[in-house]
C-alpha cells in the first residue's frame, strides 16, 4: 500500500462497461456500452484525476483519487457530469495487487454499503467492479464492471 498504487492507471483507456439496468432486485438484465478515459497524475503523484467520456467526447464524469499519507489509505470520489455533484467518498487500500474500497451509498432511498474492487491484470488491462450490500456486507450484488484496455501511451 502506497501513494503509487494507482500509477498503473495513468494514461488513455477504452473501457467496456457492463451495468445492471436495475439494482438490488435480483435483475440479470445487463446494459453494455463503451467509454473512454484519460487518467493523469495529480498532487505531485499523490493522486490522480480521471476524465470519463462517451466515445464521441460527451463528458460523463470525473474521478478524483488521493492517497492520505497520515491515514495510509486512498479516498476516491466520483463527480457526475449531469449534475456536478460529488458522490459519497470511498476509502480503502491495495493488498497483494487488489484494491478494495468501501463507502456508504443510497439506492432509490435505500441505504446500502458500496464496494469498489480494482484489479491490475497486465500493464495494458485492468478491471473495476462495483457491488452493493443492504445487509451490512454479508452479501453483495455486483452491479457494474468496467474492463479497461490501454488505448494510448501512459501519462
Amino acid at each position: 500500500m502506497s501513494e503509487h498504487d494507482f500509477d498503473f492507471l495513468h494514461g488513455d483507456w477504452v473501457i467496456h462497461n457492463r451495468r445492471l439496468r436495475d439494482r438490488l432486485v435480483g435483475s440479470q438484465d445487463w446494459e453494455k456500452f463503451q467509454t473512454v478515459a484519460r487518467v493523469r497524475p495529480a498532487l505531485g503523484g499523490l493522486g490522480n484525476v480521471e476524465d470519463i467520456n462517451r466515445p464521441d467526447g460527451t463528458p460523463l464524469g470525473l474521478t478524483v483519487r488521493a492517497f492520505e499519507r497520515t491515514a495510509q489509505h486512498w479516498t476516491i470520489q466520483w463527480i457526475g457530469a449531469s449534475d456536478g455533484a460529488f458522490q459519497p467518498p470511498m476509502t480503502g487500500t491495495f493488498t497483494a495487487g487488489v484494491g478494495t474500497f468501501y463507502g456508504e451509498e443510497e439506492w432509490k432511498g435505500q441505504p446500502c454499503r458500496c464496494r469498489f474492487t480494482w484489479q491490475v491484470l497486465s500493464p495494458s488491462e485492468a478491471r473495476w467492479e462495483q457491488a452493493l450490500s443492504t445487509d451490512g456486507g454479508v452479501s453483495w450484488e455486483t452491479n457494474w464492471t468496467m474492463d479497461f484496455r490501454r488505448s494510448g501511451s501512459r501519462a
